[in-house]
């Protein structure tokens, strides 16, 4: 912004500031068509409005709290997890069980089908860890979303965020 200081809170902000003002660095997280970017962004939606903010650590205390039940806000939380993933699961099955008539997926290995991950796989990820330190059934109910989960385990981006990959303070 002119060498001004610019301060963006938030992490969607942050993300799609960083997508435009550096776009010609690396990859992008958001694709450039616009249908393939509604369908990333309506994963994102779902992760950051029904899932993400519903198992944060204040989340649960609150709902502790407020119940008198020490377990009731891990146990909300968890539901928070499984109702996003029920309709994420629903979205990417869809989008991966698209044939070439050969018994193949046409879809790319990642959450929105694509060959690179997006921003859809950037948000589910940490997710995906989080769900099961909520101990959800993940390979049983949500099995499309493992199979994308192993792709990010494969993938430089994903292995460089892992918590375990990160310095210790």
């Amino acid at each position: 912004d002119g060498g001004n200081v610019v301060r963006i809170t938030q992490s969607l902000a942050i993300i799609e500031f960083i997508e435009a003002a550096f776009d010609h660095r690396g990859g992008r997280l958001l694709p450039l068509d616009p249908v393939a970017r509604a369908k990333v962004k309506e994963i994102v939606e779902v992760i950051n409005s029904v899932t993400q903010q519903l198992q944060n650590s204040s989340v649960i205390g609150m709902a502790d709290s407020i119940s008198g039940k020490e377990s009731l806000g891990e146990e909300f939380g968890k539901q928070a997890i499984m109702s996003g993933f029920s309709s994420v699961e629903k979205k990417v099955a869809t989008i991966h069980s698209i044939s070439n008539g050969k018994g193949a997926s046409v879809a790319g290995p990642f959450a929105t089908g694509s060959f690179g991950p997006t921003l859809a796989d950037a948000c589910l990820a940490p997710q995906l860890y989080n769900a099961r330190r909520f101990g959800v059934d993940l390979e049983g109910v949500y099995p499309t979303l493992v199979e994308i989960e192993k792709k990010y385990n494969d993938h430089p981006w994903f292995q460089n965020a892992q918590p375990e990959a990160q310095p210790m303070k």
